[in-house]
């Protein structure tokens, strides 16, 4: 299918939908009464600064494409084609849709199976894995949303990465194309003395990204008489006071507004940041190991660990996979405050003796949950702003949908990661921990190596 066609598959009613949601978010005051100048914030802020600064571009400059996208995953799944996502949300493609995700439509398949794909489904195509897919993709009659990654060869700066990595593009197949103007390198923060920046800006930029188009495919879905079931343990919507949304105008600019609100409220747990940060320190100048804790290993396991733009001493695990000694401490994150595969494997970690602390959610429906909750247990904790439920009561879905809480986490953890090679670097008189650089790029696997060694020795 041709990128012209796409035109075909919405409404004539609706499309100036999306030209007038462009015109909408052009005219738009910034959320912020105030907008920040650069060294007028501490360090680690330059993640979500430069974050933000991403996203607003992209409101700016692609939401008619995140629209038209939205439109054909809802015409796809009408037709009873299914929807493949290898979207760069994180680490993975399933850095966010993982099993029992709250707030997550059944209307997509997580992964690209190739002897399950068939003509006329949909693919969302910005991230490398699984191998051979992408090559499988230009072989068959598929509609394609794609978008750039830096581990792949439609990225600015492709000229820098292996050849073999460089010849995965996605553009010159992709139906509709999403800009992101990511680069090669694919992290945001320059820590002094590390040539590698720290802080990968995939999770919330393509997350974020990807909950619009969630948002305004079920909005269609609904226009159109239809719904899904939606993953989580939300009580079921029901009584005159659930708060619908309008079908009649984009959900996508609210996701968006509402995550810019959230991730301008990191600064304001920065005390607790900070703590964390020195938790961390105070466990690696004494010899211990970090570990970063998520049920599911793909979600904040797995984005803080081996990853781009991440720390070399960073060490993963999740449910059944608990280690760790009384010199070690974790860092949680969880994406409901009690979960109870959770909170039995915080009671492992106390057991074993680690200091803990945690990411994520306070609240259910924004309201304190009773009993047990991981964040109650645990010696600091980061999250607030972020609920763990969806944004949106849609008519004929039986629970809110587009969740915030795994943007907001990744967007913590690499606030904090800054906050914690700055309290190093301090306490040490100037040593810089290990960073990654991307693993696509020439010269990074010398730069890895050499960090490899120098992490082993000393142990960041």
């Amino acid at each position: 299918m041709k990128r012209r066609d796409t035109f075909t598959l919405i409404p004539l009613a609706l499309a100036g939908a999306g030209s007038l949601t462009a015109k909408s978010f052009a005219q738009r005051k910034p959320l912020m009464p105030h907008p920040m100048r650069d060294g007028s914030q501490p360090l680690s802020l330059t993640y979500t600064r430069n974050v933000i600064k991403m996203l607003k571009w992209v409101r700016e400059n692609q939401s008619e494409n995140i629209l038209e996208a939205a439109y054909a995953i809802a015409r796809t799944y009408m037709k009873g084609k299914r929807i493949w996502s290898c979207w760069d949300l994180g680490h993975t493609a399933e850095a966010d849709l993982f099993p029992g995700r709250n707030g997550q439509p059944d209307i997509l398949t997580a992964g690209y199976e190739m002897d399950k794909v068939k003509d006329g489904d949909l693919v969302l195509a910005n991230f490398p894995w699984p191998r051979g897919y992408i090559e499988d993709l230009a072989k068959r009659d598929l509609f394609i949303i794609g978008g750039p990654c830096p581990w792949g060869g439609d990225v600015k700066g492709y000229e820098n990465i292996v050849p073999d990595i460089q010849k995965l593009k996605i553009r010159p197949f992709a139906d509709i194309w999403i800009e992101t103007n990511c680069d090669h390198i694919g992290a945001q923060v320059k820590i002094p003395g590390s040539p590698a920046p720290l802080g990968p800006e995939s999770g919330p930029l393509n997350g974020t990204i990807f909950w619009m188009m969630m948002a305004d495919a079920c909005r269609v879905l609904a226009i159109e008489g239809k719904s899904a079931k939606v993953k989580g343990d939300e009580p079921k919507l029901s009584g005159g006071n659930v708060p619908l949304v309008n079908l009649d105008a984009p959900l996508m600019d609210n996701y968006f507004d509402e995550v810019l609100r959230q991730l301008e409220l990191v600064g304001s747990e920065l005390g607790n940041i900070r703590k964390m940060a020195n938790m961390a320190v105070d466990t690696l100048l004494d010899g211990g190991n970090v570990y970063f804790y998520s049920r599911y290993e793909p979600s904040l396991a797995g984005e803080a660990s081996g990853r781009r733009g991440g720390f070399l001493f960073a060490k993963g695990m999740s449910d059944g996979h608990i280690a760790g000694t009384s010199k070690d401490c974790v860092i949680m994150g969880t994406y409901k405050p009690d979960d109870e595969a959770d909170l039995k494997n915080l009671d492992e970690m106390k057991n074993r003796g680690m200091r803990v602390a945690s990411i994520g959610p306070l609240t259910r429906d924004f309201k304190i949950p009773d009993g047990r909750a991981v964040y109650k247990e645990t010696e600091v904790h980061v999250g607030r702003m972020c609920d763990t439920y969806g944004l949106f009561a849609v008519p004929g879905f039986d629970q809110k949908i587009c969740p915030t809480s795994g943007i907001l986490a990744t967007s913590i953890l690499w606030t904090m990661s800054v906050e914690l090679a700055e309290e190093i670097i301090r306490r040490t008189g100037g040593n810089v921990p290990g960073i990654f650089f991307n693993g696509a790029l020439t010269w990074s696997a010398n730069h890895n190596a050499s960090m490899s060694a120098l992490a082993a020795e000393r142990g960041y």
